[in-house]
């Protein structure tokens, strides 16, 4: 009889443990009840259990100490503050003060739901096994925009050849306009002369 009520008291202390650490996640997807660990995981307990037992036995304070536990945490949660703290008036305030911020998210939570429909449609369900197209897609795009950047590089260059030869052009030709108009000026007087 001792025993089940020590096994009732680990498992329900393992309970709390277990809520504490997982939260409200998924515990059996993660750790598996079927997995070989198990029963290794349950003699190392029970033996830190009797370990812990056997250190504690004889002592008074310990034990008051581990019923304590619960009051102490709860003086340790910060929301047993805030409730010694702040009044049901200030609680009112505080939410009237946020009541914009409450409607739009209530208004956001109903547009979640009214769209449940929809992200629980074939479509979404089957993203998970696009992926790979995805990636493919991704590194399609990747390479594209490579290649846009390579032909930029290309273009620009170009362009900056065509005004270098444009402005050799353009200074060529200016020489060539000087040279001419210079005959020309010296070629006027000769024929004024003759």
């Amino acid at each position: 009889m001792a025993a089940t009520c020590q096994i009732d008291v680990l498992e329900k202390r393992i309970e709390s443990l277990e809520a504490l650490v997982f939260g409200n996640a998924d515990k059996d997807a993660l750790y598996p009840k079927d997995s070989s660990l198990g029963p290794q995981c349950i003699d190392n307990l029970s033996n830190i259990q009797s370990k812990v037992f056997a250190a504690t036995a004889g002592r008074k304070k310990i034990p008051k100490a581990y019923e304590r536990l619960s009051d102490l945490r709860s003086y340790l949660d910060p929301s047993y503050t805030e409730e010694l703290t702040t009044s049901d008036d200030t609680k009112a305030e505080i939410i009237l003060a946020e009541e914009d911020f409450l409607r739009e998210q209530a208004a956001r939570l109903e547009k979640m739901q009214s769209m449940e429909e929809l992200f629980d449609s074939e479509h979404i369900k089957a993203a998970p096994k696009l992926a790979g197209k995805l990636h493919e897609l991704s590194q399609l795009q990747i390479k594209q925009q490579d290649q846009a950047s390579q032909f930029n590089d290309e273009a620009r260059s170009c362009l900056e050849a065509y005004n270098s030869i444009v402005t050799l052009l353009s200074k060529q030709f200016i020489q060539w306009d000087e040279i001419l108009t210079k005959a020309e000026i010296a070629a006027k007087p000769r024929k004024s002369m003759d």
